[in-house]
């Protein structure tokens, strides 16, 4: 009974993981008696590699752990030569959970591409203007010219547009 009970609940655990495994695509990169290497591109940041580091210096089997945020690789040295089919479900489950629950602190690659780009085009127009204006002048430029323009028809709306250019204006360290 108690077997067919253990048996029941890994049929229903186990899709789980290998869902979880599936979208978090966990590759064995190479594995020998009491080491294995793991990698995963959604590893490939520092916080995570940290986290994993942290994670894993607690658990008993694990002798050295070292993960990188750039491969996005996790080396396991371990204690013992052979791991049960158990305990390596356990540990990379572990990887997964950690990696999860530390996206939070990771900072969005799409937003890490949207600066760069605001970046490269605010150096392009200070390059192209002589350093007589950039990307936020030009905003500010655009915001008080909608926001005076449009006041007869949304004095509501051209009057968040005015703001919005003082603030940038202020933030800038502009005139109080």
């Amino acid at each position: 009974m108690m077997q067919t009970l253990i048996g029941l609940g890994a049929s229903f655990a186990i899709p789980g993981l290998m869902k979880r495994l599936k979208d978090q695509n966990v590759q064995v990169i190479h594995a020998m008696p009491g080491r294995v290497r793991l990698q995963s591109n959604h590893w490939k940041a520092e916080p995570i590699a940290e986290a994993l580091e942290e994670q894993f210096s607690w658990v008993p089997i694990v002798q050295r752990v070292e993960a990188s945020g750039v491969t996005g690789s996790l080396l396991l040295e371990f204690n013992t030569p052979h791991l049960t089919s158990e305990q390596f479900d356990e540990l990379l489950q572990l990887a997964v959970d950690t990696s999860i629950q530390t996206y939070p602190e990771v900072e969005a690659s799409m937003k890490t591409s949207m600066k760069k780009g605001l970046s490269s085009l605010d150096s392009m127009i200070k390059k192209k203007t002589g350093a007589k204006t950039d990307l936020d002048s030009l905003l500010v430029a655009g915001l008080l010219f909608k926001g005076a323009t449009g006041f007869a028809a949304n004095p509501a709306f051209a009057s968040s547009l005015l703001y919005w250019a003082y603030t940038i204006l202020k933030e800038d360290g502009g005139p109080s």
